[in-house]
């Protein structure tokens, strides 16, 4: 692609994501302060005529011609890292126009060089990495960096700090990744609210607070679901199909998807490296890479974990999704720091649990197997799990049978009993070979 039409592709997404802010109340001035422009001028004594800057957003009080602050924009579409003598030549752009109380932020689609980093912390400057939403594992309705808490946990520091640095870095929801005067940060709110306080004294501060949009509280955006009405959700698809017992019928389940509502699901090979499946929405169409799912417990969970996204609507939020062995292991979910992603990978992954193991059908299996091994209730729950041998034996002959009844892995079984509180489980304890991870393959 041209450089020029490249440079301009970025321009327009940048441009687009940030006017939708300021119109949205996200951005730290309410929007009949704000006034946002690609290509605009500002006039250079030096040069004796204007500097042209990418984007522009001037900020100004009501009723009046003069600026209370300028932020300018220039944005990188590179195929390698932003390097240094980039940074400083748009700072001496930014000189040659600034009125007093001017902002610089470079926007790039590549990581920067570590110099950088220095010039731009002492220069007041601010740093974006920007991140196609198309290309990511999630893609969401609205820009996931505007939702993004301001706190961000430590893996997420970790991945920032990755994402501005490292050029082959890959973002798995977040567009953008900032840096301001040695801070780093994935929310575009907090972002905002830094550079326009950046540098700033004390009247300045006082005079924006006049501006300011009220804050933005970090609501979910995506509807809590009881886990009642989860379990009733996977029970109409099964009584639809005339499921009796035993493993639920997911072709059958498929096909009278795709005849009631236009659901395609197709088996494939040729997913990316490490993705087990996707599902996007216009049009519904699931899609599963048996090579990679692996064996058949994991490829009907993914199947079913899919089907959750499509069942529970979750179409309002995202238009696609990719999903990876991780995303369908509870453990993982702590590592998820867009609330609303966290959220709908649980109830798609508890949907799955639901469908695959029915609780009506698994609770008569499970209290069939108990009278089968004579396995009584000794005060710590009908199923107790920890490192002894007894109770290991019984763990392992309650829900072999199962797993070969329900075609699921172990672990499976064994987070849904948790769920229904009829196995109980001395989680101080690690020496068992099996783990929590919900829905591996085997006894894993």
């Amino acid at each position: 692609m041209d450089t020029t039409v490249k440079g301009n592709q970025l321009e327009d997404q940048v441009y687009a994501l940030f006017s939708k802010m300021i119109s949205e109340g996200q951005f730290p001035a309410r929007s009949e302060h704000c006034q946002i422009y690609k290509k605009k001028g500002y006039y250079s004594k030096d040069r004796e005529n204007e500097i042209i800057f990418d984007i522009s957003i001037e900020i100004r009080f009501p009723g009046q011609s003069t600026l209370f602050m300028l932020v300018l924009i220039e944005c990188k579409n590179y195929n390698h890292r932003v390097p240094v003598d980039d940074v400083e030549e748009f700072f001496a752009k930014v000189e040659q126009v600034s009125p007093s109380n001017t902002k610089s932020i470079v926007v790039s689609t590549n990581a920067f060089q570590e110099g950088t980093f220095k010039f731009a912390k002492s220069k007041g400057m601010a740093l974006l990495r920007y991140f196609d939403p198309e290309e990511h594992d999630w893609v969401l309705t609205r820009s996931p960096s505007i939702t993004a808490p301001w706190n961000i946990a430590n893996s997420s520091f970790s991945n920032t700090y990755k994402g501005l640095h490292l050029q082959d870095y890959v973002s798995r929801y977040f567009d953008f990744y900032g840096f301001i005067g040695g801070t780093y940060m994935n929310s575009l709110n907090q972002f905002f609210n830094e550079i326009v306080q950046l540098d700033s004294d004390r009247k300045v501060a006082e005079l924006l607070e006049g501006l300011r949009c009220e804050t933005q509280s970090n609501t979910y955006l995506v509807s809590y679901r009881e886990t009642e009405e989860i379990e009733s959700l996977s029970q109409d698809i099964l009584k639809k199909v005339n499921y009796v017992d035993g493993a639920a019928p997911l072709d059958e389940i498929c096909e009278s998807l795709a005849i009631g509502l236009g659901l395609e699901v197709r088996r494939t090979a040729n997913l990316a490296k490490g993705v087990l499946g996707t599902i996007s929405f216009n049009p519904p169409i699931i899609q599963i890479d048996d090579v990679q799912a692996g064996g058949e417990p994991r490829i009907r969970f993914t199947v079913a974990h899919e089907l959750g996204h499509f069942i529970l609507g979750h179409q309002r939020y995202m238009t696609k999704e990719k999903c990876h062995k991780q995303d369908i292991e509870p453990e993982s979910a702590e590592d998820i720091c867009i609330k609303d992603i966290a959220r709908m990978e649980w109830q798609a992954n508890y949907f799955a649990s639901c469908l695959l193991l029915p609780s009506e059908q698994l609770l008569m299996s499970f209290r069939s197997e108990l009278t089968k091994r004579a396995v009584v209730d000794r005060g710590y729950g009908l199923l107790y799990l920890d490192d002894q041998p007894c109770n290991v034996d019984a763990y392992y002959a309650v829900t072999t049978p199962i797993m070969n009844k329900f075609n699921v892995s172990r672990s499976a079984i064994k987070i849904r009993l948790k769920h229904l509180g009829l196995l109980s489980e001395n989680t101080s304890l690690r020496r068992l070979k099996t783990t929590s991870t919900f829905w591996s393959v085997g006894d894993s």
